[in-house]
């Protein structure tokens, strides 16, 4: 089923990316994907289902809740149960139970988090099967094929993630392998008809901290002319200031005709300042995950529900919230009652309310881009999400939440 908001993409065209504000390399943007299954507003925000299924929040809940692309993980859904089967069962989208565009991301970060039983050499990764344990090589071409396979709008090409960004060695043999994988599965995409396929193709930026590799890596990918352009290689351990110097450090060397994806990062202050620095679309899995362990992203700060303090709330998670978690009125106490026995629901009521927050503040950031309003919001969520060593990132009060 296509989505009805979806234009037309151009002949031979798998997506397109319309540029509508912010044309300077580095500062707030606002634009458009444009592809067969819907147009994506940026910045924008991916709810990720690893496996082919979202943890909490049912896929119908999604479009009204304002996402319009979803990610999927290739290596995972090639572990199990396999892109034949996923094909099947009526492809990828059938699968997730969505309509609209799906990137799915190459298993680089698996590897990565991986790493100490994880080697990378020439020819790919050497890494435990995820579900049966054996070794597998997960290869460049391996990750492409089974992209194309699966079939989403926009496919990743596989890279390095150095498990050290200050380690400069490790670093510039992970650039170079990232590079060369990179000319690999493009002359594969080309081979297999480009655009005209359906499927788009986005490189990946790897360069730690270090301002010179960031930039050579940049730079070759946009000779390489792809589709779209991520940051990849931040979160890995770094912090809030090494986390934004790597994405500026990217964002400064990639065209303005191509959106920029920030993987992995997720935190309401990490996605304004993102923003800031010209990022377009992000994934992670924070929202999701922190609402299996009891905490809610609300306005002021986080809500750690499994605190005692919570007992005898009789508040929905964040009054005034739109989302259909709140509007169920089930109380804060209730939902701390029942994630202390193990009950799914609360753990589901969480996650679709910390989704429907990151969704709902990508709205307020283009609004506010559009509105010439942007340093008001991004003041907002720094005082309410405080980076470390700024105070400590408040729960918030339960007097004004």
């Amino acid at each position: 089923m296509t989505a009805p908001d979806a234009p037309a993409a151009a002949p031979g065209e798998a997506a397109r990316f319309e540029l509508l504000a912010g044309e300077a390399p580095v500062g707030p943007r606002l634009g458009r994907i444009h592809t067969a299954r819907g147009v994506v507003d940026t910045p924008a925000f991916m709810p990720v289902a690893t496996r082919g299924m979202l943890r909490g929040p049912w896929p119908d809940r999604m479009r009204p809740m304002g996402v319009r692309m979803m990610l999927a993980n290739a290596f995972h859904l090639w572990a199990r149960p396999g892109p034949d089967v996923v094909r099947d069962l009526g492809g990828l989208h059938a699968f997730l139970g969505w309509d609209g565009p799906v990137l799915t991301d190459s298993g680089g970060f698996q590897a990565f988090s991986l790493r100490e039983a994880a080697r990378a050499a020439e020819e790919g990764f050497l890494l435990p099967h995820p579900v049966r344990g054996h070794r597998v090589t997960w290869t460049p071409e391996l990750a492409f094929r089974a992209q194309a396979e699966l079939g989403p709008e926009f496919a990743m090409v596989l890279d390095d993630c150095p498990p050290d960004p200050d380690d400069r060695d490790r670093v510039a043999a992970a650039v170079a392998r990232t590079l060369r994988w990179a000319r690999r599965q493009r002359d594969l995409h080309e081979a297999r008809g480009g655009g005209a396929s359906g499927q788009a193709l986005c490189a990946i930026v790897q360069g730690g901290l270090h301002a010179d590799l960031r930039a050579a890596c940049a730079e070759a990918l946009v000779e390489m002319e792809f589709d779209g352009y991520a940051v990849g290689g931040v979160s890995v351990g770094e912090d809030f200031a090494g986390r934004m110097a790597g994405v500026a450090l990217s964002t400064r060397h990639l065209p303005t005709d191509r959106f920029r994806y920030l993987m992995g990062v997720g935190t309401p202050r990490d996605l304004v300042e993102a923003v800031a620095r010209g990022v377009d679309l992000f994934d992670c899995v924070y929202p999701t995950r922190s609402g299996r362990f009891g905490t809610a992203l609300t306005r002021g700060g986080t809500l750690h529900l499994l605190n005692a303090r919570f007992t005898r709330d009789p508040r929905p998670i964040e009054p005034g919230c739109s989302c259909d978690a709140c509007a169920t009125g089930v109380p804060r106490g209730a939902i701390r009652a029942g994630l202390k026995a193990k009950e799914l629901l609360p753990m589901g009521l969480l996650a679709h309310h910390n989704l429907h927050f990151l969704t709902d503040l990508m709205r307020r950031i283009r609004e506010a881009v559009a509105a010439d309003a942007f340093a008001a919001l991004r003041a907002e969520v720094a005082a309410a999400w405080p980076a470390a060593g700024e105070g400590s990132p408040g729960e918030a009060d339960a007097g004004d939440s």
